[in-house]
C-alpha cells in the first residue's frame, strides 16, 4: 500500500498555515478529505475576493 504523498501534504499544510493560521497540529489532525474540502473553501473565498 502506498502511502498520500508527503509532498502534497506539506503543500496542504502550508496552505492552511498561510490563509487560516491553523498550526501543524491543527492541520495534520484532519484526514485527507477534510483538509482538501477546507482548501477549496479557502479557493473559493479568493477567487471570490479577486473577482
Amino acid at each position: 500500500m502506498t502511502g498520500y504523498p508527503v509532498a502534497r501534504v506539506r503543500q496542504e499544510v502550508a496552505f492552511l498555515g498561510r490563509h487560516v493560521h491553523w498550526t501543524l497540529a491543527e492541520s495534520l489532525a484532519l484526514d485527507h478529505a477534510e483538509r482538501l474540502h477546507w482548501i477549496r473553501e479557502i479557493t473559493d473565498a479568493l477567487e471570490e475576493e479577486d473577482a
